[in-house]
């Protein structure tokens, strides 16, 4: 833990988002600040000219950029975000390298370079699918700009081979980005339970929009409130679990457990709490199945107090909140009790139609599905499929379907031994149920992790 990393990071963490607010980029409801746009130039050119020149601060920056930006869109030029520029720039510069030194083959030769080609690859004439059966273009680019992320591999495994300390570096700054995330979603709630917030003010537009949040409203003063990247929270306390087990009984590791404990508790997406319990089940083995029973009860334990604790606190004495989390998991089972779960159900039909319609090439990147929500008491046009696994059939077709499939194959015959990574793994593969978990940038940020440390070392914890 490198003190002087992590207060740095968790200063920037809220500067870019203070700075965000007062200078907004383009949003659906305001123009870009002239100022947010200036600086994204800024921080493209400067990151491109030190990765011209070979620097790692280059990387530093970009990495930087994805772990405290989180899903957020808080620099941008136009309705390009900076995230993506840096995305575009830094493959191009780095295929580019490649080339003029005669190295590609570092790039060919490797052993997932065919399946990542072909996943990409697929991805883009999806696209063009997309495209030719009139989807909203903007829709289809947006779908198709998370498969560019999957190129980040190649780079990603040169630096962890080549600069041990870009890892430590990035733990610092998640640590950070931990603890910021946790002051924003936690000040974000008492300020809508308290009242000082109110929806449609100018807060929860920036939360919207910038921040790319969404905050719904429950009985006795409770706020649902999730963020993009909250999609790597289950993967975080799996890691702090198995650090635990581990016997790193630090400090650290229970600050950062707790409160990502109690951003979930917040969050309250029950997806997630099904992949906590399936993960958690992959890490027990029979060497140190005692400890991690121990603590697995106790973050649960944790979770259970946590949110007795919040609502009971935000309910002003006159509620513990437990016929809302019972209500929410017992909607797995019985979802046409919840009008969110009924609205997942009255999709399937739809999706279905969709992927018979064209089960082998599917329809595109950018669909959209019709279908009438109980929530809103009318029809609406959504591009969210709520369907992980669906969504990829319906859009990239069974031939999609088999790609992302071998990819998800491939990493788990070659981390058999590694306990962490496939209860990580695992997790993902429940969230991608309901959720585009494998599609959305952090899905596939994590992929890209697990493959970059099973192709250069073997520093992923095993079960010994």
């Amino acid at each position: 833990m490198s003190k002087k990393i992590f207060w740095l990071s968790l200063a920037i963490f809220f500067l870019l988002r203070i700075f965000s607010f007062i200078f907004t980029p383009e949003t659906p409801l305001l123009g870009a600040s002239i100022v947010n746009t200036l600086l994204s130039i800024i921080v493209a050119c400067a990151t491109s000219y030190l990765l011209i020149k070979n620097n790692n601060w280059g990387w530093y920056i970009i990495a930087g950029e994805i772990i405290l930006g989180g899903s957020g869109s808080y620099l941008g030029v136009g309705s390009v975000t900076l995230r993506t520029l840096l995305l575009i720039f830094s493959l191009t510069i780095f295929l580019a390298q490649k080339i003029k030194e005669k190295k590609t083959k570092d790039i060919t030769n490797d052993k997932f370079f065919f399946i990542i080609l072909g996943i990409g690859i697929w991805a883009i004439i999806s696209a063009i699918i997309g495209f030719k059966n009139g989807h909203n273009l903007n829709a289809v680019i947006s779908d198709l700009i998370p498969y560019l992320f999957l190129g980040y591999y190649f780079p990603l495994k040169e630096i962890i081979t080549n600069n041990p300390k870009f890892l430590n570096v990035t733990k610092n700054i998640l640590i950070a980005t931990l603890v910021g995330n946790f002051i924003i979603i936690t000040g974000t709630f008492f300020g809508f339970s308290s009242g000082l917030f109110s929806l449609q003010d100018s807060y929860y537009h920036w939360y919207r929009d910038v921040a790319g949040g969404k905050i719904t409203a429950l009985p006795f003063y409770f706020f649902r409130l999730v963020l993009n990247e909250h999609l790597l929270i289950v993967p975080i306390i799996l890691w702090i679990i198995f650090e635990l087990i581990k016997q790193k009984n630090t400090k650290l590791n229970w600050i950062v457990g707790i409160i990502t404990i109690l951003v979930l508790v917040i969050n309250l997406t029950r997806i997630y709490y099904v992949a906590l319990f399936v993960g958690t089940l992959l890490l027990f083995k029979k060497d140190y199945w005692l400890s991690c029973l121990k603590y697995s009860i106790v973050f649960a334990f944790i979770l259970i107090i946590g949110f007795t604790t919040i609502h009971f606190t935000a309910s002003r004495g006159q509620s513990l909140g437990w016929e809302i989390f019972g209500l929410r998991l017992q909607s797995i089972a019985s979802p046409s009790i919840e009008d969110s779960s009924l609205s997942r159900m009255l999709l399937l039909p739809k999706i279905k139609e969709k992927i018979i319609n064209s089960p082998i090439a599917g329809l595109g990147l950018g669909d959209t599905v019709t279908v009438y929500s109980p929530v809103f008491k009318q029809t609406i046009t959504t591009p969210h499929f709520d369907w992980g696994y669906l969504e990829i059939w319906a859009e990239m077709g069974l031939i999609g379907l088999i790609l992302w499939l071998t990819l998800i194959i491939k990493i788990i015959k070659k981390a058999k031994p590694q306990t962490l990574l496939l209860a990580m793994l695992g997790a993902l593969l429940i969230i991608n149920l309901t959720s585009p978990a494998f599609f959305h940038v952090f899905g596939i940020i994590l992929l890209i992790y697990f493959l970059a440390k099973l192709s250069c070392d073997k520093s992923i914890p095993t079960t010994n």
